[in-house]
């Protein structure tokens, strides 16, 4: 049975496992080939996360828009350089493919996540997996140094919930530091949504909770002078078609109850 101590570090598992249930699906929002090897090597519980149907959804619709991102970022910069902080298992370079073109890929865990990445999902050419913090700054100035002419996205994906309002905040304030003409793309939920991350149809059977929330998609603006909105796309509001999914009546109170239909913003900033 795979045992993760870190409570933070188990939540890698249901992006996942869901991302595997979602390429189960006819017509497939994401399909991900990666998730489907690896769910069966994996001694785990996963029946727990069966009946997640708004995750698997959310996750899908959430995964797909930021792969589009980043083949558009990567297409349209001289010099693209990637980076996902909490990667988890996460196979966005496998899934691109071409598009993915040569950027170099850095996927950044801690070092008990990326133990486990080296062991089921070892790096592919171009790929460099880094064992740290996100709230370390040595990486940072790491990055710096190798690619002094880069232009950065940064991909923060399921991640920035689990943590506190200040972690997040100082973390941007390191990375508009230090990344001037460089991007960032991540989701954050809204406070009704941490109030409520006890009911979630996946977090209920972990024991890790949301933390971090925002309810307002220019309050980022305020955390660093040289942050520039770009972007702000609701993972419920935004996609009814891929909601139908879940059944008609369901998707329809989802996107008239206003808590639900703005719980998750995947959000596009632009450092100056």
């Amino acid at each position: 049975m795979l045992e993760i101590e870190n409570a933070v570090s188990e939540t890698l598992l249901i992006p996942l496992y869901i991302k595997y249930l979602s390429s189960q699906q006819p017509d497939p929002i994401l399909y991900d080939a990666a998730a489907c090897r690896l769910i069966p090597q994996i001694e785990y519980d996963f029946s727990k996360f069966d009946h997640a149907y708004r995750s698997i959804a959310g996750t899908a619709i959430r995964a797909h828009y930021f792969d589009n991102m980043t083949a558009d970022f990567i297409r349209h910069r001289k010099n693209p350089v990637i980076v996902e902080l909490g990667c988890g298992l996460d196979s966005r370079h496998e899934r691109l493919g071409n598009r993915a073109g040569e950027a170099p890929f850095y996927l950044l865990d801690l070092p008990d996540v990326i133990a486990l990445r080296e062991k089921l999902l070892p790096p592919r050419a171009g790929e460099t997996l880094i064992a740290a913090s996100a709230f370390d700054e040595e990486w940072m100035d790491n990055l710096l140094q190798s690619h002094p002419d880069a232009q950065f996205l940064f991909l923060i994906e399921g991640v920035l919930m689990y943590f506190s309002n200040e972690m997040v905040r100082g973390l941007f304030q390191n990375l508009a530091a230090r990344f001037h003409g460089s991007e960032i793309a991540f989701d954050m939920c809204n406070s009704w949504t941490v109030k409520n991350s006890a009911r979630h149809d996946a977090m209920k059977h972990v024991s890790a909770r949301f933390e971090s929330f925002c309810d307002n998609e220019r309050e980022p603006e305020q955390w660093a002078d040289n942050l520039r909105f770009i972007s702000n796309r609701y993972i419920v509001g935004d996609f009814p078609a891929e909601w139908k999914r879940i059944g008609f009546v369901s998707s329809l109170i989802m996107r008239l109850v206003r808590v639900i239909r703005e719980s998750s913003r995947m959000l596009h900033y632009r450092i100056d």
